[in-house]
Formats: C-alpha cells, sequence, structure tokens
C-alpha cells in the first residue's frame, strides 16, 4: 500500500487552557460555591497536566466542518497528482458527522467530485482511521478499487462542549470534554506495485471489549429507548453529550494495548522507525511506550499541540511528520490506538509515498 497525500487542515480559534477554565468558572458561578469552583479548577488543572493537555483548535464562527475536510481532500488531490476522477473509493471514518443517514461519505464525494467513486462510512470511535487503513489495504491487494481515500471532519468539539457541571459528582464523565480539538484529514492511498515483500506489507490487529462500552460514548436523541437501564448515568444525559470515564477508561485502555502488543510478537519484534498513538493523552502515551520498551524519541508526543482530535489524531500527526521531514520514504511505521469501545488497534508497515 503507497501513500500518495496526506493532509489535514486545523479550524482557525485557538482555545488555551486558561480560555477553558474561564469558560468553567463563568458556567458554573451560579450554582457551584467558591470552595467547589476552587475545586472544580483544581481538578481541571490536574488532568491537564496528566494528558499534556496546553491547546486545541475549535471552529470559528462560520467556519464548517465540511469546508475544513474539502480543503484537505483538495489539498490532497493536488499532492497526490490524481484527479478527482481517479478516485474510485471513498471512506468517511468521522465520529464527527451531521445526518445520521446517508452515508457522511457521500456528503464529501460530491463537494470533491468525486463523480467516478463509491462511497461509504468507517465508524470505530478513535480507531475509525486505522481500520479504514486495514480495509482500503484488503481493496488494493484484492485490485477492488485503484485509489481509496479517506476523510474525517472530527469538528463537533464546539457541540459538545459542556462547561457547565450539574454537580461535583458529574466531574469523573465530565472533564474529558475539556480535551477535545477540532481537525479535518484526507488520506490518498494505491497498490505499491515494487514486488515488496511480506515484511514492508500492511498488517493490522484489532481487539474490542464491548462490555466497557459505557465507559466512553455519545448518546443520541433517543439512547435511553436504547440503552437507559444499562448505564448509570442514563436519564441525565442531553443528546450528543460527550461521556467519558476518563481515568477507567485509560487504564482500562491502556492495559488492554500493552497486553494487545505483548501478544503479538511481530508487533513487539517490529523495529519501528516512528510510533504514532491516538493522542488522548501523551501521559498514557508515555505510559504505553514505556510499558512496550519502546523508545520514547521514536514515538510523537502530539496531545500537546492539538489535544484530542478523535480519529484524526494519528493521520494528522503523520501529516505533520511529512511537512517536517520527520517521516520519509522507507521508514518503518508502528501505530497504536486504544479508544472507546474499547477497543485496541496495532498497525506496522513500511511508508512508501508519492
Amino acid at each position: 500500500m503507497k501513500f500518495l497525500a496526506i493532509e489535514h487542515s486545523f479550524p482557525s480559534r485557538r482555545v488555551t487552557n486558561d480560555h477553558v477554565l474561564k469558560k468553567v468558572r463563568e458556567a458554573n458561578a451560579a450554582h457551584l460555591t467558591e470552595a467547589e469552583l476552587a475545586t472544580v479548577e483544581e481538578l481541571v488543572r490536574a488532568c491537564f497536566a496528566a494528558s499534556g493537555t496546553t491547546v486545541r483548535y475549535h471552529r470559528a464562527a462560520g467556519e464548517s466542518a465540511s469546508e475544513l475536510a474539502t480543503d484537505a481532500g483538495r489539498r490532497a488531490l493536488d499532492a497526490s497528482g490524481l484527479d478527482a476522477l481517479d478516485i474510485d473509493l471513498l471512506l468517511y471514518v468521522g465520529i464527527g458527522r451531521g445526518v445520521a443517514e446517508p452515508a457522511s461519505a457521500t456528503t464529501f464525494q460530491d463537494l470533491l467530485g468525486l463523480r467516478r467513486a463509491t462511497a461509504f462510512d468507517i465508524l470505530d470511535a478513535c480507531a475509525s482511521w486505522i481500520r479504514a487503513l486495514h480495509v482500503a489495504d484488503s481493496f488494493l491487494r484484492t485490485g477492488a478499487y485503484r485509489n481509496i481515500m479517506i476523510v474525517n471532519a472530527e469538528c463537533n468539539a464546539s457541540d459538545i462542549y459542556r462547561y457547565e457541571l450539574r454537580s461535583l459528582e458529574e466531574f469523573a464523565h465530565w472533564h474529558p470534554t475539556l480535551t477535545i480539538g477540532e481537525a479535518a484529514t484526507a488520506t490518498i492511498l494505491t497498490a505499491h506495485r515494487s514486488g515488496a515483500d511480506e515484511e514492508e506489507g500492511f498488517e493490522a490487529s484489532f481487539r474490542t471489549w464491548g462490555e466497557k462500552r459505557d465507559l466512553c460514548f455519545v448518546p443520541m436523541a433517543n439512547f435511553d429507548a436504547y440503552f437507559g437501564k444499562e448505564v448509570d448515568v442514563a436519564g441525565t444525559l442531553r443528546p450528543l453529550q460527550f461521556v467519558s470515564f476518563g481515568l477507567s477508561l485509560m487504564e482500562f485502555g491502556t492495559r488492554k494495548l500493552v497486553e494487545h502488543y505483548r501478544d503479538l510478537p511481530q508487533f513487539e519484534e517490529f523495529k519501528a522507525d516512528l510510533v504514532f498513538g491516538h493522542s488522548a493523552s501523551d501521559g498514557a502515551g508515555r505510559h504505553v511506550v514505556e510499558a512496550c520498551g519502546i523508545d520514547a524519541d521514536k514515538y510523537r508526543f502530539d496531545h500537546r499541540h492539538h489535544a484530542n482530535t478523535v480519529s484524526a489524531s494519528v493521520p494528522v500527526s503523520m501529516s505533520e511528520a511529512l511537512k517536517s521531514g520527520e517521516l520519509a520514504e522507507g521508514d518503518r511505521v508502528l501505530l497504536m490506538a486504544a479508544s472507546a469501545g474499547v477497543t485496541t488497534a496495532l498497525a506496522k508497515f513500511t511508508y512508501h509515498g508519492r
């Protein structure tokens, strides 16, 4: 599998920790005591420090998710040397979306003029982009498609951000909201035709623990009718409110990711030049790297640069690494992610670009 392009777009509004803390204080001043406000602020600062959160980017007034993703898509087409009509499959992998149906992929097929492509969505929380690589690689190996574009528009932060706490008890599943950033990416892939041996081929592995699905989720309007009796916080949620029991999620997810990595010799023995992980937390990333015995100098700790951009975090990091020259032709790449669900994802390959 060959990467013809990886491009990303950030919205224009830069949101600092101080801005978030100011909003939290304003939203809770009427119903929390001064002592409670001080406690909340102290806890939020501690969470930011543990995750490495410093800044995130959110859409300014008038900016839309579709414009950001379309911009990334057009730049990816330019960088790849392909015409829009050369793309024959579009995969949309963002959690962020404006409709339940049809597939969000159809929106970007239209906006990007991919008139010869078919299009569908892949949704697996923060692991969605790595899932899409796996699907794309399978299609390219069989020759089912020639050129595949993967797009996401993780631009729901300004919609799901909730600065108000109804009580201090909500803090456990509320605080990760404040580390969410926004980004859009576009990746273009084609088959690698140079006679590469098996060691250079793409390989991925996924594991899922459905019993932990209530650690992190975004409910729809009909959530209670489907799952209400099974989730402790049901009945208190509003549609699209991001719920994440951050500490429990990180503890379980990182432990399972380390076990996953250790269980598969082909990954543990893979000598990666660069390691890209889902940037939910730089603190969690450091724990995984240390527990797996991975050289920390090879891992990109990018949460500090743009916070948690959900399924966009790995392609954003790869796009930035390409632009800086850190990622180059022939580099051996390892991808790692633990996402809501809880799913752990591993992928390894030798990077081949245009």
